[in-house]
């Protein structure tokens, strides 16, 4: 159960699209948003594609134009629209300055007195106004009083909210350089010496040098671009904002430390560091800067990205607090297998096994029914051990069957075989995953095809071998991330209706499905569902076109 509300979902203006300069309208960086409730109960306004996922400032692809925005947000289910400011268009943001009778604050308004003649706005809460010009920020970022005045241009982080309701006579933005230089330097950024210091701990040369190993660590780890364009740039244009980049340096720091005061004091170090780790956040008096380590050394997203280490994690636990723990199942396809589980996909070759893995690995990515099934979208990471050639045309015939772009789906493919009997190569998986992953899309499935191609010099017939196996994708894989793991194989050569190898792996994985063919006609038939119905039959036909199949034709439960 989530917690509480601490506040009730804010109103925005409505978007009057004609009162949007022209100039505006042409430009193709429009994105939409949506409110959304953060952990410490106040909202925030993510920007949203018209497909409904998120959209990325650093990545055009994302954006679209003008007239897909305002028909999307025509059609409902979005609370507003905004734009990426590029091509020298830049956007000032005064925060909570209009009183309900509409007088403004002196200090906003000798700001407005300086732009005579460029649009100005009123912001999506009505209290605060917009000012949208042509012309070169010194810099992004925030100043003023209480940080309530915020500059936005091509190098922020962020993109900035239209709403039309326009404060004033102008209708279109305007060449504003002489207005830019003066407001930069009437409020200059706020310098270093008048933050409040880190705090220091009485172990300070051990903490130094403690400190000083975190950091090199960090920084040579798989991620450690990111890492140190976070902490020692204080650049977080790879996320949607400022607050997404400190969460995210918060997590990576997380890796070596689970230690607050440490994690804190790592913190205050970084290029991140600004007054508003100190400002309480919450109605209880909780800092931005410990809500931001709570959630790094407790949160779902900070899990994902840290090993899980079985020998030092791993201990007994009472029954009396199983019994008392509240357990529902968490489906990542409803009905067909739980989130966080293992499971077998096998069959003959050229069954149709990987079609169904990647049946399911489209679906989850674009959040599609499969077939009638609910799912649990987020990013997937497969593996294609074995018919890479082949991979792209699969993934261009679901794409052209169930009508789903896969353009900006997060279906991230390695197409060359893993040795994932070997503790080092199963690390640097996990490590190339944390880096790819993203707060908005975890990961949810991770897929092995084949279990042939990737399991190196291990045999497949010994269950030490193949358990050692599922202990390391267990540790380093499936429980760090809480992602199901789809391991394709192939059927026994003697007996089709098992899977071919050690038999210990039907014991070790949660979901066993066996895929069979008859000519054109495939089935896929649940052998093991922990939380199901076993032995439930699915058919389709998948036909022949141009020479490959192309993609699953038809899939019916069987009434049987």
């Amino acid at each position: 159960m989530s917690a509480p509300s601490l506040q009730q979902k804010p109103e925005a203006l409505p978007v009057n699209f004609e009162g949007i300069p022209a100039s505006l309208k042409a430009r193709p960086h429009w994105v939409l948003w949506q409110w959304a409730e953060r952990e410490d109960g106040k909202w925030t306004k993510p920007p949203i594609q018209v497909n409904g996922r998120y959209a990325k400032p650093n990545d055009p692809a994302t954006w679209t134009t003008f007239d897909q925005v305002r028909a999307a947000y025509e059609g409902g289910g979005f609370d507003g629209i905004g734009i990426m400011m590029r091509d020298g268009a830049c956007g000032i943001d005064l925060d909570s300055v209009l009183s309900p009778d509409g007088d403004l604050e002196p200090w906003a308004q000798e700001i407005v007195d300086q732009y005579p003649g460029t649009y100005i706005e009123r912001s999506p809460s009505g209290d605060g106004l917009h000012i949208i010009a042509n012309g070169k920020l010194p810099r992004s970022g925030k100043a003023g009083p209480d940080n309530r005045l915020e500059f936005y241009d091509e190098r922020s982080p962020r993109y900035f909210t239209v709403t039309g309701q326009s404060f004033g006579a102008a209708e279109e933005i305007t060449d504003q350089q002489d207005a830019i230089d003066w407001l930069s330097g009437r409020y200059p950024k706020e310098s270093k010496a008048d933050q409040k210091a880190p705090q220091q701990t009485d172990a300070g040369a051990t903490n130094f040098l403690h400190d000083l190993t975190i950091l090199a660590n960090a920084a040579q780890a798989g991620n450690g671009e990111r890492f140190r364009k976070l902490y020692e740039d204080g650049d977080v244009s790879d996320y949607p904002g400022e607050s997404e980049g400190d969460l995210a340096l918060a997590n990576m720091l997380a890796y070596a430390t689970q230690d607050a005061a440490t994690l804190d004091r790592l913190f205050r170090g970084s290029g991140l560091f600004r007054a508003k780790w100190d400002e309480p956040h919450t109605a209880g008096g909780q800092t931005y800067g410990q809500m931001t380590i709570a959630k790094a050394l407790t949160s779902d997203n900070a899990m994902k990205r840290r090993e899980v280490s079985a020998s030092s994690s791993r201990k007994f636990v009472r029954a009396a607090d199983l019994m008392a723990a509240t357990y529902t199942v968490d489906w990542l396809i409803d009905g067909v297998m739980e989130k966080g589980t293992s499971c077998i996909l096998f069959g003959a070759s050229g069954s149709g096994k990987s079609f169904v893995a990647i049946d399911w690995a489209c679906c989850i990515a674009t959040g599609t029914d499969w077939h009638g099934h609910e799912v649990e979208p987020g990013a997937v990471f497969y593996i294609a051990g074995e018919g890479q050639k082949g991979f792209g045309r699969r993934l261009t015939a679901w794409q052209q069957k169930n009508g789903v772009s896969l353009e900006t789906a997060p279906i991230n493919v390695w197409p060359y075989p893993i040795p994932l009997s070997k503790p080092d190569h199963v690390k640097k998986l996990a490590d190339d995953i944390a880096q790819a992953v993203s707060d908005s899309e975890p990961p949810r499935m991770i897929v092995i095809d084949t279990l042939a191609r990737n399991i190196g010099d291990a045999d497949e017939n010994s269950n030490g071998d193949m358990g050692c196996l599922m202990n390391l994708l267990d540790d380093h894989l499936r429980l760090p991330f809480n992602a199901t793991v789809v391991i394709v194989h192939h059927s026994g050569n003697g007996d089709r209706d098992r899977l071919r190898g050690a038999s210990g792996l039907t014991g070790a994985v949660d979901y066993e499905y066996r895929v069979d063919r008859k000519g054109d006609a495939r089935s896929l038939v649940c052998k093991k569902n922990k939380e199901g119905e076993e032995g439930e039959d699915r058919h389709w036909i998948c036909p022949r076109t141009s020479g490959h199949r192309l993609t699953l034709e038809l899939m019916i439960p069987s009434c049987a």
